[in-house]
């Protein structure tokens, strides 16, 4: 072999064990990198940028997370429970019921009325506030407060789709005249909707029975919370308010218990999101060419508003007169009137309205 072959083969041998030996050399440090702890860069050396998959090292954990920071951020009012103190909304009265069947009760410009500060419980104004009142539709707050309670504990969903049976059917006044043949096609928020804008009488028996199984045990839950808010002269006898046969007793409250069980719904954050829809509509079903239109019955939050005005409810049956619990919100300020019995629609929002402002002048707005 020549001399020069020999030469050749020797420096590319050589190269090849230099090429080896940094690899290895090379493989020992990265193993020893990132075995160490890291090292924080120098201070006079930029902040390294971040890795394009950081984003989405744990997408399943993204989302909850969101989730929760959004609810936690969402506005909630300040609302009183009532107590023991003098002067204002009280829990702690004895029992004051009654079984008596009252032919009328209904008065100028009302049968009783109350306004109170929302915040606080303090009573504003009152006349005759625990006077006996039938409050006819004002009930249905109840129902919602029910219904809305029973979703918060899990054993309902506003999603639920409603049986309708025949007991749900022909309950009379005010209605959205429901058919069997829309059994399982409305939800749960659905009929909520009808029952607190539209006041609908069938609807908030089909959510009785979907809560409880049975109007009556609906009714028994309705009298059981009653009784644990502090409403010491309250009896419900229906879940729509309507009255019920002759001889017999119509549900029957107070302007003071109405007071509180304004309370209650006020302190669920869902109240609102009913009371202050102005309009909105049924779905669609398999009998109904039309969506059915459920417009608010409040005027002072529709066809003549009250400036801040976003609830409660309205209520009339004859021997009950024209009822009106309405609230309204002004700089950071909540008032509750409550006006039971009045003998015609229009003295009751008038009176309603004369109420608010004295509430709000009271607290100085």
């Amino acid at each position: 072999m020549k001399k020069s072959n020999v030469t050749v083969i020797a420096a590319v041998l050589i190269a090849l064990h230099v090429l080896a030996f940094s690899a290895l050399i090379g493989s020992s440090k990265d193993k020893s990198e990132s075995a160490a702890a890291p090292v924080p860069p120098a201070p006079s050396a930029p902040a390294p940028a971040p890795e394009p998959t950081v984003d989405f090292a744990v997408p399943e954990l993204a989302i909850p997370v969101e989730v929760v920071e959004m609810k936690s951020t969402q506005p909630r009012e300040t609302i009183a429970t009532p107590g023991t103190r003098e002067g204002y909304l009280r829990s702690d009265r004895p029992d004051h019921r009654t079984t008596k069947v009252y032919p009328k009760l209904t008065g100028s410009p009302c049968r009783g009325a109350i306004v109170v500060d929302a915040r606080t419980g303090k009573i504003l104004y009152e006349n005759r506030a625990t006077t006996y009142c039938y409050p006819a539709s004002i009930t249905k707050l109840m129902t919602m407060l029910i219904v809305l309670e029973q979703v918060d504990a899990g054993n309902i969903s506003l999603e639920d789709k409603v049986a309708i049976t025949k007991e749900g059917l022909g309950v009379g006044g005010s209605q959205i005249y429901l058919d069997a043949r829309e059994s399982g096609v409305f939800t749960v928020n659905d009929l909520l909707n009808a029952v607190v804008i539209h006041s609908a009488c069938d609807a908030a028996r089909v959510l009785g029975i979907h809560v409880a199984g049975s109007k009556d045990v609906f009714i028994d839950m309705m009298n059981q919370k009653a009784r644990e808010l502090g409403m010491n002269s309250t009896t419900y006898h229906s879940e729509h308010g309507l009255p019920p046969g002759k001889g017999k007793q119509p549900d029957i409250s107070t302007p003071y218990d109405v007071a509180i069980l304004s309370l209650a719904c006020l302190r669920h954050p869902e109240t609102l999101r009913y009371t202050s829809t102005k309009l909105t509509y049924l779905p669609l079903s398999p009998i109904r060419k039309e969506k059915f239109m459920l417009a608010n019955r409040n005027v002072l939050i529709g066809k003549d508003p009250y400036a801040g005005c976003d609830g409660l409810k309205t209520g009339y049956h004859k021997i009950g007169g024209w009822s009106l619990v309405a609230t309204a919100e002004r700089n950071g300020r909540r008032v509750i009137s409550i006006v039971l019995g009045s003998t015609d629609k229009k003295t009751r929002n008038a009176t309603s309205r004369k109420l608010l402002d004295k509430g709000f002048q009271a607290l100085g707005n």
